[in-house]
């Protein structure tokens, strides 16, 4: 069954809220142990994804599908223009072939911060409810191929470097962004202990 993209803002002034709430409110993460991330995403959409998009801090695109002929959420994700900046501390504990690399593609601001001009891919998150577990018909590559196309058609718009984002340190999760032509940054660490997974813009293009 196709997917279908529909932005959250645009729903905002479509539908009632209370039925959004309702859409929103049917996303379920799957447990994994030792991952507490994946809570943050089922968090996110439940209580964060309205306000940030009234607010502008971030845009959120709900991913539909279709299970014995009756619509349901397969899954989301949320995305923001917003540089990467790695404070001056963290850019000087980097390997200085990393520096190197990194200065090609953005610079140090006045205030000695490292900064790539680029978009914050927030969440990303598959429904694990059992609507969506019965119907099996996205994977998390559907999720971010989707994903490139926004990051895509914001690109052409406002420019940009990079696509990055800031996951746990949970082996699954980052092999499968790195599976996903994602390159870590090893020796970076946010200061939420998180860390950063990065793709240049360009390599979206030859997905």
């Amino acid at each position: 069954m196709a997917l279908k993209i529909i932005s959250l803002n645009d729903l905002l002034q479509t539908q009632r809220e209370e039925d959004i709430i309702k859409l929103l409110s049917s996303f379920e993460t799957i447990k994994i142990k030792y991952n507490p991330g994946a809570d943050d995403v089922e968090h996110f959409i439940h209580t964060k994804a309205i306000q940030f998009e009234k607010m502008d801090l971030s845009r959120t695109y709900l991913i539909m599908s279709s299970y014995q002929a009756k619509p349901y959420l397969a899954g989301y994700f949320s995305i923001s223009n917003r540089p990467l900046v790695i404070p001056k501390r963290q850019f000087q504990k980097l390997s200085k072939s990393l520096q190197k690399r990194l200065m090609g593609f953005g610079h140090k601001t006045q205030q000695a911060t490292y900064e790539i001009k680029g978009f914050l891919l927030g969440q990303l998150g598959k429904n694990y409810n059992h609507i969506a577990q019965k119907a099996g018909n996205v994977s998390g590559e559907d999720l971010l191929e989707l994903t490139y196309k926004k990051i895509l058609e914001a690109h052409r718009i406002v420019g940009g470097r990079i696509l990055y984002l800031e996951c746990e340190h949970y082996d699954k999760i980052k092999d499968f962004y790195i599976r996903n032509g994602f390159r870590q940054l090893e020796e970076y660490e946010s200061e939420n202990g998180l860390c950063m997974m990065v793709k240049q813009i360009q390599h979206l293009k030859e997905d």
